[in-house]
């Protein structure tokens, strides 16, 4: 997944495939990719064309404080790729209960 969503983008920041093959799960996307809010934006909404709209990579990055905005890293983004859909996770854990008929 870390490859997939390297390659997205790379496509969105112009680099060449040396610069994607470099980024590796561990990779700080404030910190080595110096990624700017233009480009960080530009991410999310190819994130969110390809794997739903349950990928906001911009409102996840808006709900973090400014320690972990320095800290996310490019594995961070392919776990919330990978995650299971709000719903999906709520239907998940749901129990059906039927009324006591006693």
């Amino acid at each position: 997944m870390v490859r997939r969503i390297a390659d997205l983008l790379m496509e969105i920041v112009g680099e060449d495939r040396a610069w994607s093959d470099a980024v590796r799960p561990d990779t700080r996307l404030d910190g080595e990719l110096l990624l700017e809010s233009h480009e960080l934006a530009a991410w999310s909404l190819a994130l969110r064309q390809d794997y739903g709209d349950h990928v906001d990579l911009a409102e996840h990055v808006a709900g973090l404080d400014i320690d972990q905005i320095i800290a996310l890293t490019v594995g961070d983004v392919a776990r919330l790729v990978t995650a299971e859909p709000p719903e999906h996770a709520a239907a998940g854990s749901a129990t059906t209960t039927t009324p006591d008929r006693s």
